[in-house]
């Protein structure tokens, strides 16, 4: 149970459908980040923003940095209800908290976030309007522990290396397309959510991080891998029509998590559109819970190891 939410409000309330679950059961990660767009946008209502994602509207406010914590499994017609808050208001950009939690309390996902409030005619930030400001104290909270980086250091830069380095440090392409419209916001740019969606879309072509994906009969007795926690940071908003090419790599491993740095690049310029530290394990769909690596499993995955890979 968690019931520490002073100064949070909700923000989104629904349940995981089963059209948003994969073939590990449970609810994709792609939809977590979907259901934290939403509420996302009914934070900034509630703060004043009214026609921020309305049709038309001149300004709007999007996600440029965004760390999660899966922590319960959403399951098909589990109830979910999401509370949010503001941790730190800047001139033109906050840092927003979600805390997704069950019916029974039980924390489902955390979020916190940086937002960046955006004109749209010239895509730049500018300043909070006074409305948000005079609104803002009745809704920020401190940081609650749930949400805090397990493994994932928040506080790291991320660079978003070009397609020529990545390539240069023994990344390989494993999956590419084209965003398309459905993939949008209102600034016309794609989202967190898809990004995400597009990862776990390809992750199964990543024999490097997780060779278990070639062995059938490692799927056959009801083991996978899941995903526990991720950060990724948008260094460019793509748009419709843009294509991107997705190369992952293994960045260490332990007996208990992988980590992994994904990297989503213009194959046009070569420039970075979004990186992501992750932190995998293995895991086992009938009991529901992490597989520890056994020392053959480590051997294996220091071998695919790259070293050069940053975020």
């Amino acid at each position: 149970m968690y019931n520490s939410l002073d100064g949070f409000t909700q923000s989104w309330a629904g349940e995981c459908s089963a059209w948003e679950c994969d073939d590990l059961g449970h609810m994709n990660m792609r939809h977590y980040v979907h259901k934290t767009d939403e509420a996302r946008r009914g934070l900034i209502i509630q703060l004043g923003l009214t026609a921020a994602y309305k049709t038309g509207t001149a300004s709007t406010v999007r996600c440029r940095d965004l760390h999660i914590k899966y922590q319960g499994e959403a399951r098909p017609g589990d109830p979910l209800q999401i509370n949010s808050t503001i941790i730190e208001l800047h001139e033109s950009t906050a840092r927003l908290c979600h805390i997704m939690t069950h019916r029974d309390g039980r924390i489902a996902a955390t979020v916190v976030e940086t937002v960046e409030h955006v004109y749209l005619p010239s895509d730049k930030v500018f300043p909070w309007p006074k409305r948000v400001r005079d609104a803002a104290p009745k809704l920020t909270a401190d940081i609650p522990s749930p949400a805090k980086p397990r493994n994932i250091d928040g506080s790291v830069d991320h660079v978003g290396m070009s397609l020529s380095a990545l390539k240069a440090a023994g990344a390989k392409v494993i999956g590419t397309g084209v965003f398309g419209l459905e993939e949008l916001d209102i600034s016309q740019r794609v989202t967190m959510g898809s990004f995400f969606g597009r990862t776990t879309s390809t992750i199964g072509w990543f024999k490097d991080g997780w060779p278990e994906f070639e062995d059938t009969e490692y799927q056959a007795s009801g083991k996978s891998a899941a995903l526990l926690e991720m950060r990724a940071v948008i260094h460019r908003y793509p748009s419709r029509g843009d294509a991107y090419v997705y190369l992952p790599a293994m960045t260490g491993a332990n007996a208990y998590t992988r980590e992994f740095v994904h990297n989503v690049v213009d194959p046009v310029s070569g420039e970075s559109w979004v990186s992501m530290q992750a932190s995998g394990c293995k895991f086992d769909l009938k009991a529901r819970k992490l597989i520890k690596a056994t020392d053959a499993d480590l051997a294996q995955l220091a071998q695919s190891t790259l070293k050069g890979i940053t975020a």
